[in-house]
């Protein structure tokens, strides 16, 4: 897997939001039409390729195949003017015959794995990534605290609006736990800060903060896979 980025300078413009539309046109030359035709075709066993913008994951039966492309995908990517970024590019094993936390790879934001369900059967495994959900925590606090001036239902009506969201964007199924971190990490972030408006102590003890969530009606983890415009692709 690998993230792409122009190579040379183009205007004012690399770092910037169209950074990713010019590897985008780009990549569908150097990547797109490569390997399905060539390298589906020269390989010993069966290769796939699933992009977004300049986010891209090749996936190769044989590790063979896999090296072969990891050395001549440099070659193919200078004539159009790309460069990888180091940081996000890697080859990796992520084998359903090997199934492992350890082996996974992250694409969009989740970590994917391989592993056994309840019936032994092996699955991918969709997970937040790590750094996306903590910057998902950072950011939910800094808004509590910015906010926490609002009057009570107000407020948790608000903060509803944002959990609604995080579960349209991360709400996969076998996602649950990280659902439920980000909802516990809300609660406790909304405790903490409320009991904080105006300078005042400690006002509310943490049960009596969820009876108050109760009766207003804070919003749970909710699993929205299937029920949004978009699809992760795994």
């Amino acid at each position: 897997m690998e993230t792409l980025i122009p190579k040379k300078k183009v205007g004012n413009f690399v770092g910037g939001v169209v950074s990713p539309i010019l590897a985008n046109v780009s990549l569908h030359d150097a990547l797109d039409l490569w390997v399905e035709p060539g390298v589906q075709k020269h390989g010993r066993g069966e290769a796939m390729r699933c992009r977004y913008a300049d986010d891209v994951v090749v996936a190769f039966r044989v590790q063979d195949d896999a090296e072969r492309f990891s050395q001549v995908r440099p070659k193919r990517r200078g004539k159009v003017g790309l460069d990888v970024a180091p940081d996000k590019t890697q080859v990796l094993r992520l084998s359903r015959f090997h199934p492992s936390m350890k082996r996974r790879c992250t694409f969009l934001g989740f970590a994917l794995s391989w592993f056994p369900d309840r019936q032994g059967a092996r699955r991918v495994k969709h997970r937040t990534a790590r750094k996306k959900l903590q910057d998902a925590c950072r950011r939910i606090k800094e808004w509590i605290k910015a906010n926490r001036q609002l009057k009570g239902k107000q407020c948790i009506q608000a903060l509803n609006r944002r959990l609604h969201g995080h579960d349209n964007d991360d709400g996969l199924r076998g996602n649950r736990a990280s659902l439920y971190r980000f909802y516990t990490w809300a609660k406790q972030c909304a405790c903490t800060w409320l009991n904080r408006r105006g300078g005042k102590r400690k006002s509310l003890t943490w049960k009596a903060f969820e009876r108050a969530l109760d009766r207003v009606g804070i919003a749970l983890p909710k699993m929205t896979e299937g029920k949004r415009q978009h699809v992760v692709y795994a």
